[in-house]
């Protein structure tokens, strides 16, 4: 866990703020949570909605939401994403964080409640979808897919990562990896749609591969496709 300096005001803030979780803790909800290998070094599991209301009551401080992440645990970790000042989050400081996600949530909430929406979403992306560890390029695709809907994408980012996701073998078992690159081609549909060419040209490439993960990316493609 990261060490920081001591702060008697942000760390009473974030202390109190982990005492009122247990009000709201719900035990089936994480052990369910744990089953399906979604796995947090503590989860209340305290439910999305009400952790977005909470987040509109936290202070917008980069060093409070950078100690709220770094106690991950399930709850302080997406609270994190929810309050960290945008403009505030640095290139250095989103990798930092990127490097403690281990689960599909977090892939998720991370991606769309804040690294879309960074200046240096784009760098974040073309590094963290040539990584090895398959969470990372979920992270990749999953930011691009949102980048899509908050920011411009650039052209070569989109032509780089379209190659990247044309060169997974399926073979990783991390479902986040298709569900993302699922939802980075759909966003990429939607917003231009005479990139439809270029989504045929990815289900041809996986039709070839006949893997299991990436026959259903082909499947949830065909059927946006169909829907456009």
């Amino acid at each position: 866990m990261k060490v920081f300096l001591p702060n008697d005001e942000i760390d009473e803030q974030v202390k109190k703020l982990i005492r009122s979780f247990r009000k709201q803790m719900d035990g089936d909800v994480s052990e369910q949570m744990e089953k399906r290998g979604v796995s947090y070094r503590l989860n209340f599991g305290i439910n999305l909605v009400s952790l977005r209301e909470r987040a509109k009551t936290l202070p917008q401080n980069i060093e409070f939401a950078d100690r709220l992440w770094h106690r991950q645990i399930r709850e302080t970790m997406i609270l994190a994403t929810l309050s960290a000042p945008k403009k505030q989050m640095t290139q250095e400081m989103a990798i930092e964080w990127s490097k403690l996600i281990d689960n599909c949530e977090l892939v998720e909430q991370a991606a769309l409640n804040l690294f879309s929406k960074l200046e240096v979403a784009s760098t974040l992306v073309e590094k963290w979808i040539i990584s090895e560890n398959p969470y990372l390029r979920s992270l990749a695709y999953y930011t691009l897919g949102w980048m899509f809907r908050f920011n411009d994408v650039p052209e070569e980012l989109k032509n780089i990562s379209l190659k990247k996701a044309s060169e997974e073998t399926g073979e990783n078992n991390v479902f986040c990896l298709y569900r993302g690159i699922s939802h980075f081609v759909k966003q990429m549909m939607r917003i231009n749609p005479e990139t439809k060419k270029e989504c045929n040209d990815l289900i041809k490439i996986y039709e070839t591969k006949q893997n299991k993960n990436l026959s259903w990316v082909t499947s949830e493609l065909n059927n946006e496709i169909e829907f456009l």
